[in-house]
């Protein structure tokens, strides 16, 4: 009973809060902070479903996938570049959290980034260093002031894993569904992560995962859906980490799904001559 009470003065708190921002001017914004062209154009007849089936509906369509592998077009931006880069590169992902991306330009690899889950790399050709640390970690990588966490990537291929174990409360919109994930171990409440769901075809179209203290740690738009061998796809993912104001846009094409792939592509070796730099112990 206090669990429930404390979980219903959460959620009206957060609802306060979005009426409050609402009526601040309205202006252009990016996709991953505005999503109104997306709700606008949802579409269908909205479902009637409880928090533990659209829990169950998420679970068993990530399910679906084991492999991916596809084309993609890359934009990266962060606050020391001169402007977006954009390059176009291979990504490869096996569950649960497995990936690489590998982004190149004019047959110039500009960057090299892998996870198996537990150990991340990325490979920065042009300073001859190749960063290293926790999967989890989340740090600046090198001068331009980027900063992604490769196991970020791969988890928005796993969007299952934000509401395993934790507790949910469920906000009804018209025509999407707002789930929150929290932790409510101690007797402390905690934002884990947010999914706005289209309540037509239970499409996840917009993510967010947040840090300890409260402070969003990933901001992520799902558009372009289509089906793949049973598996239901975004083709574009755009994603932003607000703590070093770096995002990227991912365009994907040509995607396999479900097809073997040998896990020693997850495994990082360093050239030589290139500089192993360890962060986030």
């Amino acid at each position: 009973m206090k669990l429930s009470i404390i979980k219903r003065v959460f959620l009206f708190a957060i609802i306060l809060s979005g009426c409050a921002s609402s009526k601040s001017a309205i202006m252009q914004r990016p996709i991953w902070e505005d999503t109104s062209a997306i709700l606008n154009s949802t579409g269908g007849e909205a479902q009637n479903l409880s928090v533990q089936q659209i829990k169950e509906v998420l679970i068993y369509n990530n399910s679906k996938l084991t492999t991916l592998r596809a084309k993609a077009k890359i934009t990266l931006t962060s606050p020391e570049s001169k402007g977006p880069v954009t390059c176009t590169g291979l990504i490869v992902y096996e569950t649960p959290n497995h990936l690489r991306v590998i982004g190149s330009k004019l047959a110039t690899t500009l960057f090299d980034m892998s996870t198996d889950g537990n150990t991340f790399w990325i490979y920065v050709p042009s300073e001859k260093k190749a960063y290293t640390g926790p999967g989890n970690a989340l740090h600046k990588v090198n001068s331009s002031g980027t900063g992604i966490s490769p196991n970020d990537m791969a988890g928005l291929f796993n969007l299952k894993d934000i509401l395993g174990g934790e507790s949910t409360v469920l906000e009804i919109w018209p025509y999407y569904w707002v789930i929150y994930a929290i932790d409510t171990n101690e007797g402390k409440i905690n934002l884990k992560g947010k999914l706005l769901i289209n309540r037509s075809n239970t499409d996840t179209f917009r993510c967010e995962t947040f840090n300890p203290d409260g402070s969003v740690r990933l901001q992520a738009v799902f558009t372009d859906y289509s089906d793949f061998d049973s598996c239901r796809l975004p083709q574009r993912i755009d994603v932003r980490w607000p703590t070093y104001n770096t995002s990227m846009g991912v365009t994907l094409s040509d995607i396999i799904v479900n097809s073997p792939i040998d896990s020693k592509i997850f495994t990082f070796t360093i050239p030589n001559g290139v500089e192993a730099v360890r962060m986030g112990d």
